[in-house]
């Protein structure tokens, strides 16, 4: 499921959860958590361009920020892997 692409529905739906909660920023990336078409990780950056990493579980409607983002932590994307 890692491999899967995030639909333009589930990040509609992942959106309008961030927004029902008040979050703002901009969206980065969006990936699924392995194992399941549910539950995503979303890096989102606020206007100091500070980079946070959320869990969302579109079953149970939540978004849990994980942890913030520095040098030191990187997203994988697909490119990455292919190397």
């Amino acid at each position: 499921m890692a491999d899967k692409e995030v639909t333009q529905i589930g990040m509609m739906k992942i959106i309008g959860l961030f927004r029902k909660e008040g979050f703002k920023g901009e969206y980065d990336s969006f990936q699924h958590v392995s194992g399941t078409d549910r539950e995503f990780f979303v890096v989102m950056s606020n206007e100091q361009e500070i980079k946070t990493l959320f869990r969302v579980s579109l079953t149970l409607n939540a978004a849990e920020c994980q942890y913030v983002l520095d040098d030191k932590h990187t997203f994988v994307t697909e490119d990455a892997d292919a190397s």
